[in-house]
């Protein structure tokens, strides 16, 4: 598997997108409304801001080799349950603070370590929880504007490494058995992502021709990988496309790649 062409360093990329989110994240967080429920959410604003202290101290521990909630499972909706249980403040203000404290501490500790070291999460590397995180902070810092009526300013630009990062570990090998066809993935105002999958492999940045370009709005796009928005409902809105050479092969997509299941969500 090709993970990174000659001469870019996606982890350290994806550090920079994390530091630069960071204070946005807190910003909007501050922002919104504590005991409001996001749109198809469980959890209230409290509830999310809690989440997301929990992941990235939870992060900064499996990524220094210390005991981590994430050794030895993998994500689910259940294990975001656990963590933000254990994590008994709910004031906004002081998780913003946290929060804060903590991403700084992780990204210091991803930095020392090179992005392809694997970790106590199953098939996740250093990279790959440095992008899970990115891609949360723009999630959940678009609910959290949502929220209080204000716009997210986290830059779309910057999700190109933390996806890249994250397309790896949620791909399915065993589901991808027979399967071949090359995929361009294009996020409005990202710089495209291109992988393709041959018999259960998966190579980024193929050269050669694209069989299914997908187009899809950032937030929704993050938002059906978690299932508070469906891939019928993106795609009647207009903010999820398909085309190419092969475009049916789009079908295949969330067998290949299934949602990273996450907790909070109304089902």
């Amino acid at each position: 598997m090709t993970l990174n062409p000659a001469g870019i360093d996606h982890h350290q990329r994806a550090c920079d997108v994390l530091e630069r989110s960071a204070p946005l994240l807190v910003e909007a967080m501050r922002r919104a409304p504590a005991p409001v429920r996001p749109r198809k959410m469980r959890w209230t604003n409290a509830d999310i801001a809690a989440h997301m202290y929990a992941s990235v101290a939870e992060a900064d521990k499996v990524v220094r080799g210390e005991p981590s909630l994430y050794d030895g499972v993998e994500l689910s909706a259940e294990l975001d349950e656990r963590m933000i249980a254990g994590v008994p403040q709910r004031d906004v203000a002081e998780l913003a603070d946290m929060v804060a404290e903590s991403t700084a501490s992780f990204v210091a500790t991803a930095r020392a370590h090179d992005g392809d070291e694997g970790i106590g999460l199953p098939r996740a590397t250093v990279s790959t929880m440095v992008g899970l995180l990115a891609l949360d902070h723009h999630l959940h810092g678009g609910q959290f504007s949502a929220t209080a009526g204000t716009e997210w300013h986290g830059r779309v630009a910057d999700l190109h490494s933390p996806l890249r990062a994250v397309v790896p570990y949620a791909f399915d090998p065993v589901a991808a058995r027979d399967f071949r066809g090359t995929f361009r993935l294009r996020l409005r105002g990202v710089e495209p992502l291109t992988y393709a999958v041959a018999d259960g492999q998966l190579e980024m940045d193929p050269a050669g021709r694209v069989d299914v370009a997908m187009t899809a709005d950032p937030q929704t796009f993050l938002q059906v990988g978690i299932g508070t928005v469906s891939q019928l409902r993106g795609t009647l809105t207009g903010k999820l496309r398909v085309g190419g050479r092969k475009p049916w092969l789009a079908l295949a997509f969330p067998r290949l790649f299934p949602p990273v299941p996450h907790g909070g969500v109304d089902r």
